[in-house]
């Protein structure tokens, strides 16, 4: 004998894959690769996209992904004016209010170097900052060790030369990588 409620229960499971079924996503095609766990952006060249020749001559915008991607983005970051973008104005390096007051060279790194870990701080995908440093301070050497003590006096003298100061960062991401990344600026 049939039960009523046994079979309108089978039939709504039954429903409910059939439903199930028809709006799972298809296979990927086997030359699809997954997406990438830092992300995928255009790249940036001096701040303008990059455009490029393809396979086929055309040109057409190329684009950056992983860790480069990621150290992209932290330029992106710390070039950014906080407040300037208005879609969300906590984004970016604050560097108006660290060099507002006269200060001397000192304080003024301490300030920049406080600001630049402020900024990253925005960023999910770091979990450690492991070093930050100017070209001309022992740190940079654990951040750039494949350049010498004598390569680094040469880029801490062409540093003061051009006015231009570049602090790098030494970090770990959420992935356990580890990322190296430039920050620039002009200033004392």
């Amino acid at each position: 004998m049939a039960n009523p409620e046994s079979d309108a229960l089978k039939q709504a499971q039954q429903d409910y894959a059939n439903a199930l079924a028809a709006v799972q996503q298809p296979e990927w095609p086997i030359d699809h690769a997954p997406a990438d766990p830092y992300g995928r952006t255009l790249t940036l060249v001096d701040g303008d996209l990059e455009i490029a020749h393809g396979s086929e001559g055309q040109r057409d915008l190329t684009f950056i992904v992983g860790k480069l991607e990621l150290a992209q983005g932290i330029e992106v970051l710390i070039g950014t004016t906080q407040g300037s973008d208005i879609f969300n104005l906590l984004f970016g390096f604050d560097i108006q209010q660290t060099l507002m007051l006269p200060r001397n060279v000192r304080e003024m790194r301490e300030l920049v170097r406080l600001s630049v870990v402020k900024a990253l701080a925005q960023e999910p995908r770091i979990r450690q900052i492991q070093a930050v440093a100017f070209v001309d301070e022992k740190a940079y050497l654990l951040i750039h060790p494949e350049v010498t003590p004598e390569q680094q006096t040469a880029l801490a003298r062409e540093q003061r030369l051009s006015r231009r100061w570049k602090l790098d960062v030494l970090l770990d991401t959420r992935l356990g990588d580890q990322v190296t990344a430039a920050v620039a600026g002009v200033g004392p």
